[in-house]
């Protein structure tokens, strides 16, 4: 009895790493898809931040507050300060685009820009934050490329699956939320900084190798128990 108490547990425990290993595959948060994006679906402005003074950081964002959208920070001069209806964006959840135009003055010396954090929330319609998520790998230092501000962005952000899943889960519920960012930059020296939304093909995320590796060891964890139990189950027979 002792030992199929055992063997269950270490089953049991077996099972757990393989849970653990795929609940991790993906951090909860906004990932870098990639540079030089082309503008698949017209962009949506949302939100300009440009430094004041001699600051090398700034932050700002905007937000619903259920009657107008609030915007808060070192925004730009202009009417760039907006919370987007997702259902103007076009896309799903998992093709949302977060793009971002870089504009400084220092750029022809290739000076990096740091993005310390991207904040992206959705609200309903009385204001109430439903869905926030940041950088999921934390902060992203980058180049700047210097697209311009025409048909492609220096660099676009999506969701990662399980962000994905909760911001489609929270649509569900309601469509008519609207989405707003807030965000954190350092190492500027001119600007704006330009973040707007657009959406793309839906793709699926790739699982990192460290996380392939937890799961491998799982499967074979939980292979090596189910031998053992039944080479115990024999001599029984």
């Amino acid at each position: 009895m002792n030992k199929l108490f055992s063997k269950g547990i270490l089953t049991l425990g077996a099972l757990l790493t393989i849970s653990f290993a795929c609940t991790s595959a993906y951090a909860d948060g906004i990932v870098l898809v990639g540079t030089n994006h082309d503008k698949l679906v017209p962009p949506l402005a949302s939100l300009n931040l440009q430094h004041h003074g001699n600051n090398t950081t700034e932050s700002g964002g905007v937000r619903w507050n259920g009657s107008v959208d609030v915007a808060f920070g070192d925004i730009s001069a202009g009417p760039h300060q907006h919370t987007v209806p997702f259902l103007n964006i076009g896309t799903s959840a998992t093709g949302l685009q977060i793009l971002l135009n870089i504009n400084e003055e220092n750029g022809g010396n290739g000076s990096l820009i740091t993005i310390n954090s991207l904040v992206l929330s959705a609200f309903d319609q009385s204001g109430n934050t439903v869905f926030s998520t940041d950088l999921a790998s934390g902060p992203i230092t980058l180049d700047q490329i210097r697209g311009g501000q025409g048909a492609n962005a220096d660099y676009a952000f999506g969701l990662d699956a399980e962000a994905a899943a909760r911001l489609q889960a929270a649509l569900a519920v309601n469509s008519n939320l609207r989405l707003g960012l807030t965000a954190t930059l350092s190492g500027v020296g001119g600007g704006p900084e330009r973040f707007s939304f657009s959406g793309s093909e839906c793709h699926d995320p790739v699982p990192e190798p460290a996380t392939m590796v937890l799961l491998g060891t799982g499967l074979a964890g939980f292979a090596g128990v189910i031998r053992k139990r039944r080479n115990a189950a024999k001599p029984q027979q």
